[in-house]
């Protein structure tokens, strides 16, 4: 029998890891990083071959956070300090300045704000721009002769798509008859029944519509629990202004869901909007990073949250964050509030379960192009 010789395996073991450093390093340029950080970065760390690209990516974060904590959660939304200043934030954490420029210009002024600017960098890194999606997406809106504001059924899975002319159009047409026209809909006169809707990037509603629900794509501590959910409006015109109120230019989605309400409620289900004081202690334990009552639930349906942003700077304080004190968060349940004068409702699913069940009743997509 013979041996393989000494210098052909460290030729196979050179080979590999160049083949694996080119695979990562062109995971990071691909969601627009700057090559000589990523470069420097991966020299230095001997365990990539046990990570995956998502790993590595959040250590190489971790380690641009540490180098200069500040950049956390941004400056803007600060007294004094012009749109458009994070930009150079998002270089620092490592993104090319045209990627930087894309990002920050893609999100609306008045919705940047109400998040801490890791938390838009991280959508970036999982929800990256797809030039190629981009392109097909809109020939079909350029087209005058392509039917508007109608569903077309699809052969493919991810069923009906409907062209939207205008966020208007939609919301004149109404819930009632965006399901009642949609093929997928058997049951429309059932009334358990109820529409939702989840609004998104377009490349993200052609995946869920696709392949169905995958929360590890989505955020954790938002307002139903400490884990990653996926969250949906039963409003038509509240997953509308989801999408104006934070993105500005672009493609976007709203998938459509049609649900069996009895069959949720049989389920882990809970609703929030029973008991007021029950859900300002969840929506600022779960924005704070805290155990809830719902966290083993399998659905959770309540009011969405206005002012998280002001819960989070004053639980997340930079100045004392070594001082902070395990219960703290709790002196800041009176601070929660709705919006008014209509408290805007969100349903959660938050398990594999739940999400079983639920893409089960998806039915369809609505796309939308959001100029200047």
């Amino acid at each position: 029998m013979s041996a393989v010789p000494e210098e052909t395996l460290s030729s196979n073991l050179t080979n590999n890891n160049v083949n694996l450093l080119s695979e990562i390093t062109t995971y990071f340029v691909d969601r627009g990083f700057q090559p000589s950080l990523v470069s420097s970065f991966l020299a230095g760390n001997y365990r990539l071959e046990f990570m995956t690209n998502e790993e590595i990516m959040l250590d190489f974060l971790d380690e641009r956070e540490q180098m200069d904590p500040t950049i956390f959660v941004g400056v803007e939304g600060s007294e004094g300090v012009e749109p458009g200043e994070d930009k150079k934030l998002l270089v620092k954490w490592g993104l090319t300045e045209e990627a930087s420029n894309r990002l920050r210009s893609s999100i609306h002024d008045s919705a940047w704000s109400q998040r801490f600017l890791k938390h838009w960098l991280l959508d970036w890194v999982y929800n990256r721009w797809d030039i190629t999606n981009q392109i097909s997406f809109e020939g079909s809106f350029d087209d005058l002769q392509f039917p508007r504001n109608q569903w077309h059924s699809y052969d493919r899975e991810g069923g009906p798509h409907m062209f939207a002319s205008s966020f208007e159009q939609i919301v004149s047409i109404g819930e009632d008859a965006l399901i009642r026209c949609n093929a997928k809909v058997a049951n429309i006169m059932d009334n358990n029944h109820k529409a939702f809707f989840h609004s998104t990037k377009y490349e993200n509603a052609q995946c869920i519509s696709e392949t169905g629900i995958d929360l590890t794509c989505f955020r954790n501590h938002l307002d139903f629990g400490k884990n990653q959910s996926f969250y949906l409006h039963p409003s038509v015109d509240n997953a509308i202004d989801f999408i104006k109120n934070r993105w500005s230019v672009g493609f976007y989605g709203i998938v459509v869901y049609w649900v069996n309400m009895d069959r949720l409620r049989s389920m882990k289900y809970r609703d929030l909007t029973q008991d007021e004081n029950l859900w300002r202690e969840v929506v600022v334990a779960s924005r704070c990073g805290q155990r809830s009552v719902v966290d083993n639930n399998d659905f959770v349906y309540g009011y969405q949250l206005s002012n998280p942003r002001q819960i989070c700077d004053a639980y997340y304080n930079r100045n004392n964050r070594s001082n902070r004190k395990k219960d703290s968060w709790k002196s800041l349940i009176p601070m929660a509030k709705w919006f008014e004068p209509i408290r805007n409702l969100q349903l959660a699913v938050k398990n594999d379960d739940a999400v079983e069940v639920m893409n089960e009743y998806q039915v369809g997509v609505i796309c939308f192009h959001l100029k200047k």
